[in-house]
């Protein structure tokens, strides 16, 4: 599961699955339907940050070795907090729809997503919040190139993704995958950058296609080494994972603070 700070939780893909009229009403409307999915996730920061800076008399975990109360970067999206964004989003654009335009059914769909934020949210209370006590930011994006070889390899376009490791072994949510052409008889070459203070390494997922990328690393690599990859060098079946789990859940208050 990715950190709630990693980005919105869901995809204009996400959205348009719930509603398939999505994407014609912004654009009949002329609605960055981006911006509402950033603006929903602040939203929903709004309520979290407010209810995890409240005194609370305990920590709600026996054993928690986690003195500090909890901040908005340990916090993991479970699919509780990832249908109370996706609605966010969805009310919020077709609240701008109506505004704009005044057609009733827009206020209807308006009306019906406000709804389903609000059942969303009491979801989301009601299984608890979900907190890492490390947290692993999803990685960025990362830097290929290549490396002439001596030994006879087939060039073309290859794929890498990578993804930092903590001090645990958990694995933060991997980057997005880059691409690269590489010549024959040269390979490609990963680096990882933007290394968090707390990873210990990261992992390299690469393959010749997006849908076939798997792990190519035994053992963590160091922030800083740059990892060549050798196709069917290292067989692996692992794919790139979402994130950490939670390693603890924190009951919240069935009334939240609102703004």
């Amino acid at each position: 599961m990715a950190l709630f700070t990693d980005g919105p939780a869901c995809t204009i893909h996400d959205l348009t699955d719930e509603d398939s009229g999505l994407l014609q009403t912004a654009e009949s409307v002329g609605i960055n339907v981006t911006a509402k999915l950033r603006l929903a996730m602040s939203e929903v920061q709004s309520e979290l940050e407010a209810w995890l800076l409240r005194p609370q008399p305990a920590m709600g975990v026996v054993g928690s070795p986690w003195l500090l109360p909890p901040g908005i970067g340990q916090v993991v999206v479970t699919p509780e907090l990832a249908r109370w964004e996706k609605m966010q989003a969805l009310a919020m654009v077709y609240r701008d729809a109506y505004f704009s335009q005044l057609v009733d059914r827009y206020q209807g769909k308006w009306d019906e997503y406000a709804k389903l934020t609000r059942y969303a949210r009491d979801q989301f209370v009601a299984n608890g919040i979900g907190l890492v006590g490390d947290p692993m930011p999803r990685a960025e994006l990362p830097v290929l190139g290549s490396a002439s070889t001596s030994t006879t390899q087939a060039g073309g376009a290859f794929y890498a993704a990578v993804a930092w490791v903590n001090v645990a072994g958990q694995e933060g949510a991997a980057s997005e995958a880059g691409s690269i052409r590489i010549p024959a008889n040269n390979l490609m070459t990963v680096m990882a950058s933007g290394a968090p203070a707390n990873a210990v390494g990261f992992n390299v997922y690469a393959g010749t296609a997006l849908g076939m990328m798997t792990r190519q690393n035994q053992v963590a690599l160091p922030a800083g080494a740059t990892f060549t990859w050798i196709p069917g060098a290292f067989t692996s079946s692992i794919t790139a994972g979402n994130g950490q789990k939670p390693d603890y859940t924190r009951p919240l208050p069935r009334t939240m603070l609102r703004g």
